[in-house]
């Protein structure tokens, strides 16, 4: 079952820009030059979340057709999945910036090969496929609705019918899909920036997932924090997962915003809290404010450890 720890991971990118306007990648927004004025939203958003690249510092390629194994990665990229340890899918055609991202992808069955071992990463995605990721990568299946394309038939017929009725894409036409045209770098970057805003804002539509609201949030050291949910975090969740479905952000009194990035979790035996801590960032001597963020919940809380403790006198 995806729903609930895909759509959570994937929810993780749109807070990170939704929520604060601090880049991902170190020097800003992209560099590319090849990037009009309809594709710049989503590729800076892409970019400065670590999800897209270009085919060079300068290019992106907007115009040129992306490959499946580009939008393998890419779509791994956005889910967040583990491209490490997925188990082999058996495709052996795959090279290896590719074969992490293609089989986690198989993993949760939201990609399959064009055989049982050949996934033909360099063959051009086309429309019909690109509605198949998004669909089945980000759960849109129950927003299925008739279309009134001609051109739609065949196994890409529901997830085009699910994409066009959640409005993330139309035809090319008033009755041609374009089902089997190939899409390009541009045009798949807008979609899936489309499907991450859809999410954003409809999240009522997805009566099934748990959602972790948080409610309140605690500097508990200089170097760890303190999280309480609404509800008790349910068993199937580790602390480590939670953790990675938040977003921490520091806020120095002078200005100065920093990533809080945790290394060790630990969630109370009643599962309500959950501790994070890191050694990297120390506030001890800092001022300012954390805020913890998610799909559904910011919260902002200042701290101030410029005090230390007085010591008992001997």
């Amino acid at each position: 079952m995806l729903t609930n720890k895909l759509f959570m991971a994937a929810s993780v990118a749109v807070v990170a820009v939704a929520s604060v306007s601090v880049p991902v990648n170190a020097e800003g927004g992209h560099t590319f030059t090849d990037v009009g004025a309809s594709y710049d939203e989503a590729v800076s958003f892409l970019y400065e979340m670590g999800i897209i690249n270009g085919k060079t510092p300068t290019q992106f390629g907007t115009h040129h057709q992306l490959t499946r194994g580009d939008a393998a990665v890419i779509l791994a990229n956005a889910l967040g999945l583990d491209t490490e340890d997925a188990p082999d899918a058996g495709f052996t055609d795959l090279n290896s910036r590719i074969k992490g991202s293609v089989n986690a992808l198989a993993e949760w069955e939201i990609v399959s090969g064009v055989t049982k071992t050949q996934f033909k990463p360099n063959e051009p995605l086309s429309r019909g496929a690109m509605a198949k990721f998004l669909v089945a990568g980000f759960e849109l299946e129950d927003f299925e609705t008739p279309v009134p394309f001609t051109d739609v038939a065949g196994v890409f017929t529901p997830y085009i019918g699910a994409l066009y009725g959640t409005g993330i894409t139309n035809g090319k036409s008033a009755t041609s899909y374009g089902t089997y045209d190939n899409i390009t770098r541009g045009e798949f970057a807008n979609l899936l920036f489309r499907t991450f805003m859809f999410i954003f804002d409809e999240e009522d539509s997805y009566p099934d997932v748990y959602y972790p609201i948080v409610y309140d949030v605690a500097a508990l050291t200089p170097t760890s924090i303190g999280v309480e949910f609404e509800e008790a975090v349910p068993e199937e969740f580790t602390a480590q997962e939670m953790s990675d479905y938040l977003f921490y952000i520091v806020e120095f009194e002078d200005g100065e915003i920093v990533e809080f990035f945790p290394t060790a979790y630990e969630l109370a035996d009643d599962r309500y809290v959950l501790t994070v801590s890191q050694s990297e960032l120390d506030l001890s001597g800092r001022a300012g404010t954390i805020l913890v963020a998610n799909l559904f919940t910011d919260t902002i809380i200042p701290f101030d450890f410029t005090e230390q403790p007085e010591m008992d006198a001997e």
